[in-house]
């Protein structure tokens, strides 16, 4: 079969697939120069319909490559009408409905044709020859020169002398930039590489899990610890006014206490707080509370020891605030026998004393662990039949268990997936097992803890872990099974590392080469934008 000579024609169809089957299958290739499009483009109206600007840019040069016009050429239309369908845009039609897509559609066909001109202009600098019996086979090949299984003749002659000679250079062209990428590839990852990568997918572990909230921590330390710091939860019933000013601040003040104006309408009247509404009454609260609006320590004690009808003095609050307060009662001791009393001074705990509610669990667990130890059970075994006993004499740490929650996750791996990143960086993960906290809210945060890793991957089988904090509750791991991977999904991750993973981070560097070049100048927005102006304005005319 021998090549034809002919230079091919510009308006005919362009055999380009496979590299454009790469880019659909990896968009990210190209996505580092597109995002720049969001940033750039002016906000300007469009009517509702403009006419196809396509044979508006014939002849335009949106760029050059070492000094050759990247313009609207045969393999440009090509990925235009590919990007296009890509994004669901209709060159004919859309450019009114959705300008921006219309700028990225062709902004993505400039640099990828200004792309595949620099590397074929690489790779003739290189002095590399296409073998021409590559080139024979991959025609031959075609599906359709096909019939019943074989090259046919008569189908290769039918095709037509033009279309022939576009298929060749196209097919030539599309052989080229294979081998660039190809080659560039191999060069960075070798066979040793491959099997390292495929290898850390394995082992894969299972487990068991057991989860102990903070909100377990009993009533009875709660009220402990709330009697030993009664200065924290007192009860106070305080009004406010709060001012821009220090220098305002005090001579409202001054005036309320002369008897001028009553507290209630100075606040009414010149508050700057939520409470205004009401003559600045506070209502009652526990002591702490005012804490967070008051910066020194001493203003702090001081107020909140406040009896009733004294003032305080003016004080430095938060956000440029100062204010001054009057006791409505004196404090008196907060009822710890009430569940709201008792809700607040939990969440005071649980805001500031986190510590000390995670210690008392990690002693609770160790206790559990060591009575589930003695009875040769496991810890969820031992707590299930704990529960199940439900004995009258069993004390408050235990009925505690009956917001312990026991779970099962994996099989998964140390080398796992869900990091972050862009929505295409995850479309190119290695390794397919994820932790999945939608059935597992309680792993919520595991993917970046290092304790969660190395408790889940360090500790022997069926053996339960040292407890742990994650997020808001202290965690016991047990892995029950381990498995290892088999040489074919080794290898499998491996080829995927090389011409997935691998050949979109080249192509990436490659691009952005390319777009560095001193042989490479974009004058895309210069030349397009406004081609897009003047149709805008030749409508509205």
């Amino acid at each position: 079969m021998s090549r034809i000579k002919k230079k091919p024609q510009t308006e005919e169809e362009s055999g380009f697939s496979e590299f454009a089957k790469r880019f659909k299958d990896h968009p990210l290739i190209f996505g580092g120069t597109v995002i720049l499009l969001i940033f750039i483009i002016i906000a300007f109206v469009f009517v509702p319909t403009m006419p196809s600007i396509q044979r508006d840019t014939e002849g335009l040069v949106f760029g050059y490559y070492n000094g050759k016009p990247v313009n609207q050429s045969a393999y440009f239309n090509s990925v235009l009408q590919e990007t296009a369908q890509m994004m669901n845009f209709d060159l004919q039609s859309d450019y009114g409905m959705n300008y921006m897509a219309a700028v990225q559609v062709w902004y993505q066909a400039f640099i990828r044709t200004a792309i595949h001109m620099a590397i074929l202009e690489e790779m003739k600098i290189t002095g590399y020859k296409v073998p021409s019996n590559e080139i024979d086979r991959l025609v031959a090949s075609r599906p359709e020169f096909q019939e019943d299984g074989r090259f046919s003749m008569v189908k290769y002659n039918n095709y037509g002398k033009s279309r022939l000679q576009t298929l060749w250079h196209n097919t030539e062209e599309e052989y080229i930039t294979s081998k660039f990428y190809n080659d560039l590839i191999g060069l960075k990852t070798s066979a040793a590489e491959k099997n390292f990568i495929g290898a850390m997918a394995y082992p894969e572990r299972s487990f068991e899990i057991v989860s102990f909230p903070r909100s377990i921590f009993p009533e009875s330390e709660i009220v402990a610890y709330a009697a030993a710091r009664q200065d924290l939860f007192n009860t106070i019933h305080l009004s406010r006014i709060t001012m821009g000013s220090e220098k305002e601040a005090k001579q409202l003040l001054d005036s309320i206490q002369k008897g001028q104006t009553t507290f209630e309408d100075a606040a009414r009247n010149h508050s700057k707080d939520t409470d205004k509404d009401r003559g600045g009454d506070m209502g009652r609260r526990m002591a702490y509370e005012i804490f967070t609006e008051l910066q020194d320590e001493n203003d702090r004690n001081t107020i909140t020891s406040l009896r009733r009808g004294e003032f305080s003095t003016v004080v430095k609050g938060t956000n440029d605030s100062w204010i001054f307060f009057r006791a409505e009662e004196n404090p008196f001791t907060t009822v710890l026998t009430l569940d709201e009393n008792l809700g607040k001074v939990r969440n005071y705990m649980d805001r500031f004393e986190g510590g000390r509610l995670e210690n008392w669990l990690v002693a609770f667990i160790d206790e559990l662990l060591a009575a589930a130890k003695q009875q040769d059970m496991s810890l969820s075994e031992y707590i299930v039949l704990t529960k199940e006993q439900q004995d009258p004499d069993l004390s408050e740490r235990f009925e505690a268990l009956e917001s312990v929650s026991i779970n099962s996750f994996g099989p998964i791996n140390i080398n796992y997936n869900n990091m972050g990143g862009s929505q295409a960086d995850r479309g190119l993960m290695l390794f397919t097992n994820t932790i999945n906290t939608d059935l597992n809210p309680e792993l919520y945060g595991a993917a970046s803890n290092e304790v969660f890793w190395r408790n889940a991957f360090l500790t022997p089988l069926n053996t339960p872990s040292s407890p742990f904090t994650l997020g808001y509750s202290i965690i016991v791991l047990t892995p029950v099974e381990e498995t290892g991977g088999d040489e074919t999904s080794v290898e499998n991750i491996g080829n995927f590392y090389t011409w997935g993973f691998m050949y979109n981070a080249i192509s990436l560097d490659i691009n952005a080469a390319f777009m560095a070049s001193s042989k490479f100048e974009n004058n895309f927005y210069e030349v397009f934008m406004p081609l897009l102006f003047r149709n805008s304005a030749d409508n509205d005319e």
